[in-house]
């Protein structure tokens, strides 16, 4: 097991180790989105939400029927209790958790953009999403919001962080997001990387995420190299 030096994320990792990694690999249910960066890559950032990512139509079927009749109990075992009722739709499955005394947002989003895959991980005892794939969510969570500044730009940043540790964004990954989202990828990526250039924006991303200067400049490096690769300015 992973041993976390931010207390909020061991307790995640604790809350982690309660599913059944079975029943999420059977389901194609693979943990991702920013948390599941953060918790491995460094934590270079503090994130708090938990979120699973399901393309499979039926796995997702399964988990959704699972957490509407049982609950959080179908979804994990004790101490992890609901504060509020599971609410789940064609888009998602949502909660809030408890587990000592920390609140988690927990949500299996229905992902019906791009095909998923993923693979088990011993350090946190849940199947992750591929790094590629991890890239492609997050072209397409900066596509959808990089413009909104209490994001706090956290999906370049991540995305930085998955190249600056993986080297370059996966061929594939832009595949995926421009199949879903055409020219958008690139016209935000350039966005994202001139707004970043600002001394004043790269600090409000360190406040925002509760992360070191070098750290947001590291990744922005390695994102600005591969932005340029890719989408280089006409």
């Amino acid at each position: 097991m992973t041993d976390f030096q931010r207390p909020e994320h061991r307790i995640i990792a604790k809350a982690l180790r309660l599913m059944d990694p079975t029943l999420l690999v059977l389901n194609r249910c693979w943990f991702a989105g920013g948390t599941a960066v953060v918790m491995m890559h460094g934590e270079y950032r503090r994130s708090l939400d938990v979120d699973f990512l399901c393309a499979d139509m039926d796995g997702y079927r399964a988990m959704r029927s699972l957490a509407v009749e049982k609950g959080v109990g179908g979804l994990f075992a004790a101490p992890v209790t609901a504060l509020r009722e599971v609410r789940a739709d064609q888009y998602g499955v949502r909660t809030l958790l408890s587990l000592d005394e920390q609140t988690i947002r927990f949500e299996i989003v229905r992902e019906s953009r791009i095909p998923l895959d993923g693979i088990m991980n011993a350090g946190l005892g849940v199947p992750v999403l591929l790094p590629s794939d991890m890239m492609a969510e997050k072209l397409l969570a900066n596509a959808d919001r990089c413009q909104d500044r209490a994001v706090a730009y956290r999906d370049a940043i991540d995305l930085g962080m998955l190249i600056d540790h993986h080297g370059a964004i996966s061929q594939d990954a832009v595949t995926k997001a421009e199949n879903a989202y055409g020219g958008d990828i690139g016209r935000k990526a350039l966005w994202v990387v001139d707004r970043l250039a600002d001394r004043v924006e790269l600090q409000h991303v360190c406040d925002a995420l509760q992360m070191k200067r070098e750290d947001a400049a590291r990744a922005m490096s390695a994102l600005s190299r591969e932005v340029l690769r890719f989408w280089h300015r006409s």
